[in-house]
C-alpha cells in the first residue's frame, strides 16, 4: 500500500533543502488556517500511498461501512445480538428508534495498519460517532501540498488530490443528508453540539468557516436545546440539524448524569424535530468494539452474507469479547479464551466498547503482568474484547527539518468514508505502542502521487 518510491523521493528532495526546509515549514504553519486540536510537530513527509492500490482499498472500505450497516441491522432483529452489544435501556431505545435517513453510518473513520509483513492494511477500529479529522485533515494535506510540490514535480510526480482535499466534504455531506431527511428550509441551520466550556478547537473552526460559507453553525450544549412547538431551538435560534461531536465516552457521562437529556432527544429526532448526525445506532452499536468482535462470532454468522464474513476475516484481526467460560476457535484449534489472554499476553490487545485517545485500550506487550491480569478480570467483568495484535510497519518520519534527521515509526492509515463512499486518508505516526495524537504521537498526511500529467486529470475529474 506504501508508495516506497514516492517517499523516498520527497525525503531526499526535502532533507537537500537544508535549513531553508524548516523556515518553509514555520512559514507554512504560521500562514494556515489552524488544524490541530492538540499541538504536534508537523512532520513536512507525508505518508506515500500507491496510486495503484486507491481503488481496491476505496472499495474494501466502503463495504466495511456496508458490513457495519449490517450489523445495525442485526442489532435491530435479534435480541441476542442487543443483549451481545449490551447497551442500557435508554441507548437501546435510542439505537431502535427511527432515524429517517436511508442508512446509519453517515461518517466514519475507520483507523489502520499497514501490517507487517507485506504493508496490507488491517482495520483496528472504526469511529462511527463523531470522528476527529473530518476537517482538519483537508487543512493539513494543504500544507503539506505546498511543501512536497516541487520535491515531486523534480521527478515528474504530482499530487493526486482525493475528494477531502476539495471543497467542504464533510460540510456536504450534512446538507445533503439533510435534504434527504426530507428538510425543506432553503438555508438550514446546524448544531455542533459540545459541552459548555469543552468544545475542541475543530467543533469551533468548524462553526467559524461553514458560516463563512453560507450555512449558520453554531457550537451549542446539547442541554441547553429546546424543543418546543415540532421544532429545536438554540436560544432564539432555530436549529434544523446537528452534529454531536461529543465522544461517546463523554456522551454517556452526560446522559447518566441527566437521565432526561436521552430520551428528549430521541423524542424529537422520531417526531422530526431535528436531524440528528451520525444516527444514534451509529454511535452506539457501530461504534461499540464489541461489533468487531460480533462480525466474527460464528453464533451471529447467519446475519450476514459469505461476502461480508469473507471482507471481516479479511480486514479484521481476529477478535472475541469477553464471556466467562469462553470457549473459542483459534488457529484452527478450540481453547480456553481465557487461558489464551493468560498464556500470551504480548499477541493481544483488549479493548473497552468505547473509548477516546486510546484511554480504553490495553496492550499486552506493553503492560507488566499484574495490570494484564487485572485487565483481563475487568475485561471479563464487563464484556470488553480481546483483538489478536496486529504488528504495524514503521515509516520514516522526518522530525528535524532543520537537521533532515528522520526517525522510523509505527505509522497508522486512516480512511474516511461519507455517505457510504471513500473520500480520503488520514495517519498518525509514534513510536509508542498506541498510536494516538494524545499518546505521545502526531498526525500525518497521506498523498497519493501520479506522474503529473496523470494526476492533474485525476484531480479533475473527482
Amino acid at each position: 500500500m506504501i508508495d516506497w518510491h514516492a517517499a523516498a523521493t520527497v525525503l531526499a528532495g526535502l532533507t537537500a533543502e537544508g535549513a531553508g526546509l524548516a523556515r518553509r515549514v514555520s512559514a507554512a504553519v504560521a500562514a494556515a488556517p489552524r488544524f490541530q486540536n492538540k499541538a504536534f510537530d508537523l512532520a513536512p513527509a507525508p505518508l506515500m500511498v500507491r496510486a495503484d492500490r486507491v481503488e481496491a482499498h476505496a472499495r474494501d472500505l466502503e463495504a466495511y461501512v456496508a458490513l457495519l450497516e449490517s450489523a445495525v441491522e442485526a442489532y435491530r432483529a435479534d435480541p441476542d445480538v442487543r443483549a451481545y452489544i449490551a447497551l442500557d435501556p435508554a441507548e437501546e431505545a435510542a439505537s431502535l428508534a427511527p432515524h429517517h435517513l436511508p442508512s446509519t453510518v453517515r461518517v466514519c473513520r475507520i483507523d489502520g495498519y499497514p501490517a507487517l509483513p507485506d504493508g496490507r492494511v488491517v482495520v483496528l477500529e472504526n469511529n462511527a460517532d463523531s470522528p476527529a479529522g473530518t476537517m482538519f485533515t483537508g487543512r493539513i494535506n494543504a500544507v503539506i501540498d505546498d511543501l512536497v510540490e516541487a520535491p515531486l514535480a523534480a521527478a515528474g510526480l504530482g499530487i493526486c488530490k482525493l475528494p477531502l482535499d476539495k471543497g467542504a466534504p464533510l460540510l456536504e455531506r450534512f446538507l445533503e443528508d439533510y435534504r434527504l431527511w426530507g428538510g425543506t428550509n432553503p438555508d438550514p441551520v446546524l448544531a455542533v453540539l459540545q459541552e459548555d466550556g469543552k468544545a475542541n478547537v475543530e467543533s469551533v473552526e468548524m462553526a467559524a468557516a461553514y458560516t463563512a460559507l453560507g450555512t449558520r453553525t453554531l457550537v451549542v450544549d446539547p442541554r441547553a436545546v429546546v424543543f418546543r412547538d415540532g421544532a429545536t431551538w438554540a436560544g432564539d435560534t432555530r436549529i434544523d440539524l446537528c452534529w454531536n461531536k461529543i465522544n461517546t465516552v463523554y456522551w454517556r457521562r452526560l446522559t447518566a448524569d441527566h437521565p432526561d437529556l436521552l430520551p428528549r432527544w430521541v423524542a424529537a429526532i422520531e417526531a422530526r424535530a431535528i436531524l440528528h448526525l451520525n444516527p444514534f445506532p451509529a454511535r452506539y452499536v457501530a461504534e461499540s468494539k464489541r461489533t468487531l468482535a460480533l462480525v466474527r462470532e460464528p453464533r451471529f454468522a447467519h446475519h450476514f452474507t459469505e461476502d461480508e464474513r469473507a471482507l471481516a476475516e479479511r480486514l479484521l484481526p481476529w477478535a472475541s469479547k469477553l464471556e466467562p467460560g469462553k470457549q473459542v476457535l483459534f488457529e484452527g484449534a478450540a481453547r480456553d479464551l481465557r487461558d489464551l489472554l493468560m498464556e500470551r499476553p504480548q499477541d493481544w490487545v483488549l479493548k473497552e466498547p468505547y473509548d477516546i485517545r486510546g484511554d480504553g485500550v490495553t496492550i499486552g506487550r506493553d503492560t507488566d503482568h499484574a495490570t494484564w491480569i487485572a485487565k483481563i478480570e475487568q475485561g471479563f467483568a464487563e464484556g470488553n474484547i480481546a483483538q489478536r495484535y496486529v504488528p504495524p510497519l514503521t515509516y520514516p518520519i522526518l522530525t528535524d527539518p532543520a537537521t533532515g534527521a528522520c526517525v522510523p515509526m509505527k505509522v497508522s492509515l486512516d480512511t474516511f468514508v461519507f455517505g457510504g463512499r471513500f473520500i480520503g486518508f488520514g495517519a498518525k505516526a509514534s513510536n509508542n505502542e498506541r498510536v494516538n495524537v494524545f499518546q505521545g504521537g502526531r498526525k500525518l498526511a497521506v498523498r497519493v502521487a501520479e506522474p503529473r500529467q496523470a494526476a492533474g486529470l485525476a484531480s479533475d475529474a473527482a
